[in-house]
């Protein structure tokens, strides 16, 4: 499985890749602020940091929640820490 970030341009119906990393690169899922409804989060990678930001705050909470449950499925060895998320993703 990979994680691939991607941009739509303004005035553009399609969208570009920008960068794509393997599940098991990923380490850390921050999402700033658990207390705040916020679209920005960060993911820390084996050999990277990214700054996301999702079209908005609930689309970032089913991006969280979709991410932690891939983890816990397909990662046996070394899941990512998920830290200043709201405890909701988690269940």
């Amino acid at each position: 499985a990979s994680i691939t970030k991607v941009k739509q341009f303004e005035g553009s119906t399609s969208f570009v890749r920008r960068s794509q990393w393997m599940l098991e690169q990923l380490r850390q899922v921050n999402g700033i602020d658990p207390n705040r409804d916020s679209a920005e989060f960060d993911l820390l990678f084996e050999n990277a940091f990214d700054q996301w930001v999702a079209s908005t705050p609930s689309e970032k909470c089913t991006f969280f929640q979709i991410l932690h449950h891939t983890c816990q499925r397909y990662l046996t060895d070394r899941k990512p820490e998920f830290i200043n998320c709201q405890s909701k993703i988690m269940g």
